[in-house]
């Protein structure tokens, strides 16, 4: 059995995937800051299995509660930390949101639903009252940003559970870069990926065979697709090493509940963060503002 998360009280998709969002070479969308922001780094959110779970802030500096936004790098689930998604963090917040880059468990040391559940405690301590009042947020506007495995995370924690997304671990809109949705036998024959590919999402779901892993579909984002879940933005490359199919049938699906998608497919081989143009980022944050309600 896998150790519980127990929160804080009160205060290559393979080895290629290693240059997933947070160690991707993206551009450096150029700042538009509407207002001042400040970084705090290496808050302790929780504990798992005896390690200590961290995030940054980036907070604007600002007298009324503003929405949050938790941001989940990539890595292949081996690799990468929060301090990856810190140039991101500091615009998100630039443009009037608390951003958190949170670390979570990685491979080989722990597999699914490690990752998740991990994305989960943090949006659990951050509408605790303490750091509500803490960071000036508002608890019932709590969106995810995930970069590759990172989009993967965050598009399973989005389509998680039913109902109200203000409360619980439940969360108001997602931001999926070149997301994995299927992880199922079938899935992993979309695009027709490498061998690598394959070893590394088996050894997230902690399986040798792709015909024999329990955890497949629990693991995959598509099934957990209902018309509660939030508003979603994803975005995928047309050639690059996540096959556009996966994007897409997370979006059909959703589309198909009735959840609002805003879906975009970039040409070429560039992945996750590295699609995150400047045209990208404002169709992003416009897509943050409409559904997260942040003040202009």
């Amino acid at each position: 059995m896998r150790p519980p998360i127990r929160a804080l009280p009160l205060v290559a998709l393979a080895a290629a995937m290693l240059t997933l969002g947070g160690c991707s070479s993206a551009p450096e969308p150029a700042p538009t800051p509407n207002t001042s922001t400040h970084a705090t780094r290496d808050l302790r959110y929780a504990t798992a299995a005896g390690e200590d779970l961290l995030l940054n802030a980036c907070l604007p500096r600002s007298d009324v509660k503003t929405p949050a936004v938790v941001l989940v790098h990539g890595g292949g689930f081996e690799a990468g930390n929060k301090e990856g998604m810190m140039p991101l963090c500091r615009k998100i917040a630039a443009d009037g949101f608390a951003a958190f880059s949170i670390d979570y468990r990685l491979m080989p040391e722990h597999q699914y639903p490690a990752q998740v559940d991990d994305l989960r405690a943090a949006i659990e301590w951050l509408r605790e009252p303490a750091q509500v009042k803490r960071f000036e947020i508002d608890p019932e506007k709590i969106g995810v940003f995930g970069s590759s495995a990172g989009a993967i995370i965050a598009a399973s924690q989005g389509t998680s559970g039913t109902g109200d997304t203000g409360e619980g671990s439940r969360v108001a809109a997602v931001v999926a870069l070149s997301p994995a949705s299927d992880l199922t036998e079938s899935g992993l024959a979309l695009g027709k990926p490498s061998d690598d590919e394959v070893r590394l999402i088996l050894a997230y779901l902690g399986c040798r065979d792709v015909g024999d892993c329990p955890d497949a579909k629990a693991a995959s984002p598509l099934f957990g697709v209902d018309p509660t879940d939030p508003p979603f933005y994803i975005a995928v490359g047309d050639s690059e090493i996540v096959p556009e199919q996966q994007a897409e049938v997370l979006s059909d699906a959703l589309k198909n509940a009735n959840v609002p998608v805003t879906y975009e497919v970039k040409p070429g081989s560039r992945h996750a963060l590295a699609l995150l143009d400047d045209a990208m980022l404002a169709n992003v944050l416009a897509f943050l503002h409409e559904n997260l309600d942040a003040p202009e």
